[in-house]
This record gives structure tokens, sequence and C-alpha cells, in this order.
């Protein structure tokens, strides 16, 4: 079998098994997204960091949120990069 009949057949199979998966799973995902209850391990998490979990999050604080995160994985990635030769 050549490169490009197999590349075609796993593009295929990943488009399957997407297909068999997204209505079961969007559902499960959606019904998770609107209840108004939280889980155990949430609640938890909540307290544990002192978040309102059914407090809604203002703009600046998402930005904050979103440039606190991008920095951290910058430099993770950078050490991560730095310690390459050093993990192997």
């Amino acid at each position: 079998m050549g490169s490009t009949l197999a590349g075609w057949m796993q593009a295929l199979a990943l488009v399957g098994a997407l297909a068999l998966c997204y209505r079961p799973l969007g559902d499960y995902i959606a019904k998770l997204l609107t209840t108004a209850k939280h889980l155990r391990v949430e609640r938890g998490i909540y307290k544990l960091i002192g978040v309102d979990g059914d407090a809604d999050q203002r703009w600046p604080v998402y930005l904050r949120s979103v440039l606190a995160f991008s920095a951290v994985s910058v430099l993770f990635l950078y050490g991560l990069i730095r310690l390459q030769t050093h993990l192997l």
C-alpha cells in the first residue's frame, strides 16, 4: 500500500470516528455546560483557589487570565527547549 493511500485512509478513518461520536459527545458536553450544579472536584478546586463558580467573568479579568496563561506557557516552552538536550 502506498503512503498516499495510507494517508487518505487515515483521514477517512478520522472523519468516520468523528462522525460516530459527535452527537453523543456533543450532547454530553452541552448537558455538562448548561447544568447549574458543579461537580465535587470543581467545588473543591473553586474553594482552593478562592473563585466563585457561579459569578460571571468580566473582560478585564478574562484578559488577565489569558495573558497570565500565555506567559506561563511561553516560559514553560522556553524552559523545555533549553533543557531538551538534558532530557534525553
